[in-house]
């Protein structure tokens, strides 16, 4: 029996420009030489003038779209440094203006002590977020069992949670829930999730992680009865530099950027987080990864 098979029509090409399009296009992209990311007008183009011209607006509305998250990447940085960087100098100002006890020198050695901490936290996580959108930082995967992996990092945990009179403990099935990752990043995840529930939560509330799997996935939960997300913020919570005015009441010193390199990391395993909250009565951060 004969196949036939049928032919994809190639698509049209633009019909060749005539010499006043050419000219007029000739001309507008030499008008735009002061200016890079201006628009070309190419309604009264026609052909391949207005084919090529299309092309380039095409690409410098993406330019223009690169060059403005860039500008606002600048101006995020710039807000988050400015906090420590304030208290910073205070403290230090304070103890040079006069001769003090041995005390107070410390206090304001301790406290500059800490902006600093806070100053490393922040390019530390910065430099993680370059170097993974621009692809160079290396995951070593491997089949693991999220179940015992995850018992073992709230075990790890288990003291911070104590030293905030908080009840941290994990629920994970009998059998076990395979996940090829990267062991180190995974656990850097679990890490960030566990610590900002940990954070929001008052004293005596409980930080629960469960692990469960659905078709094709494998499922880590982290819920907690803390303070809450504003129904309004849950969109941007994975943005980099977002807080919301509650969540920076609570935790003056954080940075924005945690829940950032959780969606990469996940991201980076072909998977997805997402939030859930109820404002005043806690919050649910679901990550789902693909089952071995």
């Amino acid at each position: 029996m004969a196949l036939f098979s049928r032919s994809r029509p190639a698509a049209p090409e633009p019909a060749p420009a005539d010499p006043g399009s050419l000219a007029k296009l000739k001309e507008r992209l030499a008008q735009t030489e002061s200016q890079p990311l201006l628009r070309i007008p190419s309604e009264d183009l026609t052909g391949e003038a207005r084919a090529v011209a299309e092309s380039l607006n095409r690409r410098l509305d993406a330019l223009a779209a690169s060059e403005k998250e860039q500008q606002q990447f600048i101006a995020d940085v710039s807000h988050e440094l400015r906090t420590p960087l304030t208290v910073l100098r205070g403290s230090l100002e304070v103890a040079l203006e006069e001769e003090r006890p041995a005390e107070e020198y410390r206090e304001a050695i301790g406290n500059a002590l800490l902006e600093v901490r806070h100053l490393t936290r922040i390019s530390q996580n910065l430099l993680f977020l370059t170097r993974g959108e621009s692809g160079r930082v290396t995951l070593s995967f491997a089949n693991l069992d999220l179940g015992r992996f995850t018992s073992d990092t709230v075990r790890d945990l288990a003291p911070a949670a104590a030293d905030r009179q908080m009840r941290l403990d994990a629920a994970v099935p009998a059998k076990p829930v395979y996940v090829f990752a990267d062991a180190g990043r995974l656990q850097q995840v679990l890490h960030n999730l566990i610590e900002n529930a940990l954070q929001y939560s008052e004293p005596g509330g409980r930080v629960h992680v469960r692990v469960g799997s659905a078709p094709g996935e494998a499922i880590v939960a982290v819920s907690d009865t803390g303070i809450g997300i504003p129904e309004d913020d849950l969109p941007y919570v994975f943005e980099r530099f977002f807080r919301s005015k509650a969540s920076r009441r609570t935790n003056p010193g954080g940075s924005g950027l945690g829940l950032s390199i959780v969606r990469w990391i996940v991201e980076a395993h072909k998977g997805r987080v997402t939030a859930e909250s109820v404002l005043g009565k806690g919050s649910t951060f679901t990550v789902r990864l693909p089952v071995v």
